[in-house]
Formats: structure tokens, C-alpha cells, sequence
């Protein structure tokens, strides 16, 4: 046997903030940032999920990171792990100007990250908050992106204050969540890390010549029909070389992918996946092995799939994006 190992102001600020998984919070859900005092004098006018206009006293102090909640979503709150959509506007709290935020349109990709996770205040922010939450949140440079992570050309000085204003915009799973299934012969073995990495096992035989789907994990969740904008985890492997050739889990962020070949749709995905989620339901982990005549038509392979290559994929269906 095999096994490969457990493994997304200035464009400089919006990168940073773009940079930066068990379900079900319960009434008693604790938030990673407290409520505090500077972040109720921040006021906003506009609906939720638009480029808010924002007015508070300058300049704001703040007494480290805190957050308010300034609308209320619905829902159960977002507990940690869960993977979080939203829009942001980020003000200095020294003079009260806008410094960057994002592009509060459902054309574009919306900022995400994981709940609760200590890759800087915005994920921690959003946990124990509703979908359809608008919350303001005050802290200081160093509490956003960290100590000297800012390029000092853009004059902002580590203890500075700043306010954002965050809309939640969606949560989806942070890894599947559902029902342990049975194993099948000759269908590579996964493993699941604690937060839902998965550890790929090949098979010691030659590549499968057709298709193959095995449901890992049975979810409970919607069933993904063709075309749904699918949130997923996944992880690539070589049948051959056992070589992982692509990870969402090593970039940090769950990607999203219309459930449809390339070959249909230019944003779609490699025929043979498209075709094994189709059916599959939110909160399972599904492995499929695809033969070469439904991966990449020659010569339209990445450089880190050989030609001919027989592709494993494990996949962890999150949940289904709604641009509504």
C-alpha cells in the first residue's frame, strides 16, 4: 500500500485581509472577541450586505480588540470551524477615513475564512455571529494583521486604531460531517486529521479504467444538482506517482466550483468530478477516481498532471452557494 501524506487603501491591505471547520453552535456559544465600548459608538447607515456609510467619534480609542453586533442575522450561530463568507470596510479610527473593503458585489468572490481561527480578528470576529449579521469591531493595527505584517509605506503604524464593519454574508460547513459509510475494494483508503485533512492511501494495483465514486461520509444535506456553486474541500492525487498535484486544505480556504464539466462551462471543473458530485449531498467526503477520458483533454493539462494520469480527488462537499 501507498499513502500520501494528511495535508487561497491599497491593494496590499485588501490582499491581507483576502488572505486571512463541526457544526452547530448552541444559545451558550462564547465569540473569541468580547463586546466592548469603542465599537458601540461606530454608526452605519445602509442595508446590509451594501458599502455601509460609517461615522464615529475621531480619533476612536480602543482597549485591544472588541466587537458589537449592530444588526442581527438569523439562524444558529456560527460556531468555530464553520466556514465564513462576508464583506468588509475597514476606517481608520484615527481620522475616520475608509482604508480599503471589499467589493459588496454578489458578482465577485466575498472574503472568507474559518471561524474562530486565529488567523487574524476577522475570523475571530465572525464566530458566534448570524447569517445576515452586520458587527462593528474596533482594535488596532497589530490586533488586525499583526506586528509589522503592513508595509510602512502606507503610513499606518502598528498601534493605530481601526474599525470594521463586517456583513455575514453565508457559513457553510468546515469539513463533512456526516455518517461513517463502509470501504470498497480496490478504492483508495482516506484517513481525516482532526480538522478534516485528509490522508490518501492508493491502492498497490493498477488504475481503475472507468469511473469511480465511493461516498466516505454520508451528509445529510441538500443534494447538489448540476450547475449548484459548490463550497468543497478537496485534495488531488496521482493514481501513479501518488503525488499531490493541487489542495484547497493547503491553501487555507475551502474553494467554490460550479458542478459542471469545463468542457460546458469555462469556470467548471474536470469532467469526471463534475459528473460524481452531481447526486451527492452536503457534509459528505466523497473519493472518485478519474480515468484519463474524463480528466483533461490532451495538452490542456496542468504542468503537475502528466498526460494520460489517472486522478483520485477526496472531496468534502461544505455546502452550496447562493449569489442571489
Amino acid at each position: 500500500m501507498r499513502t500520501v501524506p494528511a495535508l487561497l487603501v491599497s491593494t496590499a491591505l485588501l490582499a491581507s485581509l483576502a488572505a486571512c471547520a463541526p457544526l452547530g453552535a448552541s444559545a451558550d456559544c462564547e465569540p473569541v472577541i468580547p463586546a466592548g465600548e469603542s465599537p458601540t459608538y461606530v454608526e452605519v447607515e445602509g442595508e446590509v450586505f451594501e458599502a455601509p456609510e460609517v461615522s464615529f467619534p475621531t480619533p476612536l480609542r480602543t482597549n485591544g480588540a472588541e466587537r458589537a453586533v449592530l444588526v442581527e442575522g438569523e439562524g444558529e450561530p456560527i460556531a468555530a470551524g464553520q466556514v465564513v463568507d462576508f464583506q468588509v470596510s475597514l476606517y481608520s479610527g484615527v481620522d475616520g477615513t475608509l482604508i480599503t473593503q471589499s467589493a459588496y458585489d454578489t458578482a465577485a468572490n466575498p472574503l472568507r475564512r474559518t471561524a474562530g481561527s486565529d488567523m487574524d480578528i476577522l475570523a475571530e470576529v465572525v464566530q458566534c455571529a448570524e447569517v445576515g449579521s452586520r458587527l462593528a469591531a474596533t482594535g488596532t493595527i497589530a490586533d488586525v494583521f499583526g506586528e509589522g505584517t503592513l508595509d510602512p509605506a502606507l503610513g499606518l503604524a502598528d498601534d493605530d486604531s481601526v474599525v470594521l464593519v463586517l456583513d455575514v454574508e453565508a457559513a457553510y460547513l468546515g469539513k463533512a460531517t456526516g455518517l461513517p459509510q463502509l470501504g470498497a475494494q480496490g478504492v483508495p483508503a482516506v484517513v481525516t486529521a482532526p480538522d478534516g485533512r485528509p490522508g490518501i492511501t492508493i491502492p498497490n494495483q493498477d488504475a481503475p479504467t472507468e469511473l469511480i465514486d465511493h461516498v466516505l461520509t454520508l451528509g445529510d444535506g441538500a443534494e447538489i444538482t448540476a450547475g449548484d456553486r459548490v463550497v468543497m474541500h478537496y485534495t488531488g492525487v496521482i493514481w501513479d506517482s501518488e503525488t499531490v498535484f493541487d489542495s484547497s486544505w493547503e491553501r487555507g480556504a475551502p474553494a467554490t466550483f460550479p458542478a459542471v464539466s469545463f468542457l460546458e462551462q469555462q469556470d467548471g471543473i474536470v469532467p469526471g468530478l463534475a459528473e460524481a458530485i452531481v447526486g451527492k449531498t452536503v457534509g459528505s467526503q466523497v473519493v472518485v477516481v478519474i480515468p484519463p477520458e474524463l480528466g483533461y483533454p490532451e495538452g490542456q493539462a496542468p504542468a503537475t498532471i502528466p498526460a494520460g494520469s489517472t486522478m483520485v480527488f477526496v472531496v468534502d462537499i461544505l455546502g452550496i452557494e447562493d449569489r442571489g
